[in-house]
């Protein structure tokens, strides 16, 4: 199944005209029917997995692997080094527990699994690397009566390509901190990885990884990789987990590809910012769409048929002068890239979705049905007069060449506000604040009423620290829901020779200090996020045959 952009690029600017929202006009944008973006859903991988699955199935049913002699396939998908499945069977049925012991308890990995099961087929996330790791099994049944067993699993050495992780500081007892929760450093290229409060990396992929790397609702990941490591694009979207299971696989054409460097050689990419999952289970995507104009649209991909089922083009939105006049950066490739989305976030409270735009200085919320404008973030000079109703009204600092915009949850029990958290870079692109400029990075909260169209600045951090955290390109500002401390990345330290990771409170107190350095070009951390392995939406299932 194949779907393109260009067959759908029309209807859905008919939709924003129509709707009012297409205050600057029609405007002509040409897209070159070879270079518009294709999309298939891909199941050629499904045979090799189904034969992994297969033998697995034979070896848990041999009635050879017992709670006293279990069966251990380590990397049992090829993708996930730190990762074994434990085969055994058990006479009565019992629940499992198991622990991978960590250098102290902070760093202790565990899970429970709480059906009462015969046949088990065990997950085990969380190993180290060149390490003889032991695992403990504690099985329990229904009578609770309970037995533990003790695994010894031995990794492999570390993929080079991974950064040197030093941590100046983790005060574990402040920190946000599961049973399985790691700190997952996404990059810009290479290695998507995991460390724990020590620095020791606890997971990583085999396959290499650009930006697109989210949680989902079914506890699978959405996941931007090639058809091979060597290969040039970015352009094969998985459903993934951190077992290294495939559950989808979407193949995009490679010729809407382009990269942030401007040239038209070297590594690419199709889906170049973000990706999300919306409440229908679909994907939301930043892409090209074939043109001149590069990193303006987004497209709706159908999680079942891989089909393009909705365009949004912000160039049916923006003002026509913002795309075509625009000189703030230029490219080696002639590309125009005028608006530069790096962030996409959905809110459910009103059906609408926020994006970031580092080129314009901007962040902006539209409705998702009609693409109509709800309110903008940033400073309204430049703007024509029939944008200016769409800015909020407050003392707050223009942002410059920010990046990650998340809706947080309720801050201040009042379903008016909204809380956003991002990460302002604070480089005047085209019209930031000009006076504080590349003079720090900070992550910032604001607080908007959406009926009011006000802001105000509740919480920032980042500019105490000054020019030695600024960051000119990438970063990112994250909610942990618990402790309601905040995940910041100055991604982009020392011309992009280190990438700094802090975990701060509310108060501001630093928990978590740690700086990578040693990466391969650019594999910086574009984005750090804090992520259980074994989180709550995820159920592992070897495929019965």
């Amino acid at each position: 199944m194949r779907a393109t952009l260009k067959k759908l690029t029309y209807c859905i600017g008919v939709t924003v005209c129509l709707t009012g929202c297409g205050v600057s006009g029609s405007v002509s944008n040409e897209v070159d029917t070879e270079e518009q973006l294709s999309v298939s859903l891909n199941d050629e991988w499904q045979e090799m997995q189904s034969e992994k699955e297969k033998k697995y199935q034979n070896l848990l049913k041999s009635g050879e692997y017992t709670e006293d002699n279990i069966y251990v396939q380590l990397d049992p998908y090829d993708a996930s080094p730190l990762s074994a499945l434990l085969l055994f069977q058990t006479e009565d049925a019992m629940t499992v527990d198991i622990s991978v012991a960590g250098k102290d308890e902070a760093t202790t990995i565990k899970n429970s699994f709480d059906d009462y099961e015969t046949d088990h087929s065990i997950p085990v996330l969380g190993l180290y690397p060149d390490t003889e790791n032991e695992v403990t099994v504690t099985l329990t049944d229904e009578s609770g009566n309970s037995m533990e067993k003790t695994v010894t699993i031995k990794t492999g050495t570390l993929a080079k390509s991974i950064a040197n992780i030093e941590v100046k500081e983790a005060d574990t007892t402040k920190m946000e901190l599961g049973d399985s929760e790691l700190t997952f450093v996404v990059p810009s290229t290479k290695r998507a990885y995991a460390f724990d409060a020590n620095g020791d990396v606890r997971w990583y992929s085999t396959r290499y990884n650009s930006h697109i790397f989210k949680e989902l609702t079914n506890g699978n990941l959405l996941y931007l990789t090639k058809e091979s490591n060597d290969a040039d694009t970015y352009n094969v979207l998985l459903e993934t987990d951190y077992l290294g299971k495939i559950y989808h696989r979407y193949d995009f054409s490679s010729s809407s590809a382009a990269n942030d460097t401007g040239k038209s050689e070297g590594e690419m990419t199709v889906i170049h910012h973000d990706g999300i999952e919306l409440p229908s289970g679909n994907f939301l995507l930043t892409v090209n769409d074939g043109s001149n104009y590069i990193e303006d649209t987004m497209i709706e991909l159908n999680r079942e048929t891989g089909e393009i089922e909705k365009t949004i083009d912000l160039k049916d939105i923006l003002p026509e002068a913002f795309y075509e006049d625009y000189d703030s950066t230029s490219r080696e490739d002639g590309k125009v890239d005028w608006f530069h989305q790096n962030s996409v976030e959905y809110d459910e409270a009103d059906n609408s979705i926020i994006i970031s735009g580092r080129h314009q200085d901007t962040i902006m919320k539209i409705d998702y049905d009609t693409s109509e404008i709800k309110w903008i973030m940033g400073d309204s000079s430049g703007w024509p007069e029939s944008y200016q109703k769409y800015f909020l009204k407050g003392d707050v600092k223009a942002s410059g060449g920010q990046h990650a915009a998340i809706v947080l949850p309720d801050q201040d029990d009042n379903d008016e506000t909204t809380d956003i958290l991002y990460y302002d870079n604070n480089i005047s692109v085209t019209r930031g604040d000009e006076e504080t400029s590349e003079k720090y990075s900070e992550a910032r909260q604001v607080r908007i009423n959406d009926a009011e169209m006000t802001i105000e600045e509740v919480w920032t951090f980042g500019e105490d620290l000054g020019e030695d955290y600024y960051t000119k390109i990438i970063g990112s500002a994250r909610y942990l829901r618990n402790t309601g401390n905040r995940l910041v990345n100055f991604g982009y330290r020392d011309e992009g020779q280190t990438s700094s990771i802090m975990e701060v409170t509310e108060e501001g107190e630093t928990v978590l200090k740690v700086d990578l350095t040693d990466f391969p070009t650019s594999a910086w951390a574009y984005r750090a996020e804090r992520f259980s392995l074994y989180n709550e939406g995820w159920t592992y299932e070897l495929k019965e045959e």
